[in-house]
C-alpha cells in the first residue's frame, strides 16, 4: 500500500507562524476556547529533546493564543511507565480536550484503542503513521518526519570533518531501540558519512533500554565505539543519548546531538540533527484551531518545508566545510538529491 503524506509547505508553515504573531491581545478571553494536550512518551521532559520539544511547542501555541478570539488552553500528561500512555491518552479525551498529542512510535497501540472510542475529539500521533492504526480513525491524523535527511546532513558534516582530520576514518552511532525513526535518522547518516568521504566507516550500535533514559547504556556503547577509532559519536537516543555524548567529551571526540539543538552541551559538539517537534504541535494546532486539520493522512516534516535539518556547527569546522553542508541541505531541499529512508544497518561486535 502506497503510503499517503501530507507534506507541509515552507508557505503554510510561515502563515501560521504569522497568524500566532498577529493573534490580538487584549482581547477578552471567548468562552469557545480551543484545548490541546500533549501526552508524553516515556523518558522525561528535561531530555533536551524529543519530549522538551513537544512541551516547548505546547507552551508556544498558549503563549501566543492566549488573547485571542479563541484562546488555546493546554495542559501536559507526563508518561512515567509505558503503561501511562492509554490511561493518559483516555484521560485527556475525557476532559474535553480538542487536539490531543501522543508523543512517540510507541503510542500507535494506545491510540489505536483511544482514537475510535472519542471520535468526537482529534488525535495526533507524533511519529505514529496512520497505518499503524489499524482502525483506521476518522479524527486522526499521523505525523511524520524525514528524520534520514537530517541524519544525511550531520553524517555528511562528520565524513567532511574526519576526512580533514585525518587518523582512523571511523564515526559511530548509538540509538536507544530498533524503532524506525532512530532507524532512519542512521540510515541517513550512513548515506551522508560515504558521500562525503566514501573511505569512511561506520560504527552501529544499539543501547537496547526501552525507558530512553538509561544514559549509563548509551555510554557503554559511546565508549566501545570510540575505543575502536570512532572520531565522532552520533547519538540517536534520546536521554539515553545524553550518556554517549558524556562520552564523547570525555574521550576528546566530537559528537553529534539528535532531535533538538545540543550545542550547548560543550565544543565538543560538531552539530546536531534537528527534529522540529515543536514546530509541529505549533503548525497541527493551528490547522485544527482553524478546522483545516487534515485527518486520516499524515503529515511530514521534510528538509524542504523546515521540518528537519542542521543544528548549530562547531565554529572549530573549516568554513569551507560548512559550506559543502549547507550546500547539501539546499541539494535536499531542492530535490537534487534523494535520501533512502532504511538501509540495512548492521550492529557492530
Amino acid at each position: 500500500m502506497k503510503t499517503r503524506r501530507l507534506a507541509i509547505g515552507g508557505a503554510l508553515v510561515l502563515a501560521l507562524a504569522a497568524a500566532l504573531v498577529a493573534a490580538s491581545v487584549g482581547s477578552a478571553r471567548s468562552a469557545a476556547t480551543f484545548k490541546v494536550a500533549v501526552v508524553t512518551d516515556i523518558g522525561s521532559i528535561q531530555d533536551k529533546g524529543f519530549n522538551e520539544l513537544a512541551n516547548k511547542g505546547r507552551l508556544v501555541v498558549e503563549r501566543k493564543w492566549d488573547n485571542s478570539s479563541i484562546p488555546v488552553d493546554t495542559r501536559l500528561f507526563v508518561t512515567k511507565t509505558a503503561a501511562d500512555r492509554l490511561p493518559n491518552l483516555q484521560a485527556a479525551a475525557q476532559q474535553g480536550y480538542n487536539l490531543i498529542f501522543g508523543v512517540g512510535f510507541l503510542m500507535f497501540e494506545p491510540l489505536n484503542v483511544i482514537a475510535p472510542a472519542f471520535p468526537t475529539r482529534n488525535f495526533a500521533g507524533i511519529d505514529v503513521t496512520k497505518f499503524l492504526l489499524e482502525s483506521d480513525p476518522k479524527n486522526y491524523t499521523g505525523i511524520q518526519f524525514a528524520e534520514h535527511e537530517a541524519g544525511y546532513l550531520v553524517g555528511f558534516l562528520a565524513g567532511l570533518q574526519v576526512k580533514r582530520q585525518g587518523g582512523k576514518q571511523i564515526i559511530s552511532a548509538v540509538g536507544a531501540n530498533n524503532v524506525p525513526p532512530i532507524l532512519k535518522f542512521a540510515s541517513g547518516y550512513v548515506q551522508g558519512a560515504k558521500k562525503a568521504n566514501p573511505q569512511i566507516k561506520v560504527l552501529w550500535n544499539l543501547a537496547n533500554d526501552p525507558t530512553f533514559s538509561d544514559q549509563a547504556k548509551c555510554k557503554e556503547q559511546a565508549l566501545r565505539q570510540i575505543a575502536k577509532g570512532s572520531q565522532v559519536v552520533f547519538q540517536i537516543a534520546g536521554q539515553c543519548g545524553l550518556g554517549a555524548l558524556s562520552a564523547a567529551k570525555e574521550k576528546k571526540v566530537w559528537g553529534i546531538g539528535v532531535d533538538a539543538d545540543q550545542s550547548f552541551l560543550g565544543a565538543h559538539m560538531l552539530t546536531s540533527a534537528l527534529k522540529k517537534v515543536d514546530r509541529a504541535v505549533i503548525v497541527l494546532t493551528g490547522l485544527a484551531r482553524a478546522g483545516r486539520l487534515p485527518q486520516q493522512t499524515d503529515v511530514l516534516f521534510t528538509v524542504k518545508n523546515g521540518g528537519v535539518g542542521l543544528g548549530k556547527i562547531s565554529p572549530r569546522v573549516n568554513k569551507t566545510d560548512i559550506a559543502k553542508a549547507k550546500g547539501a541541505q539546499r541539494s535536499i531541499a531542492f530535490g537534487k538529491t534523494t535520501v533512502k529512508d532504511l538501509i540495512k544497518l548492521k550492529p557492530v561486535n
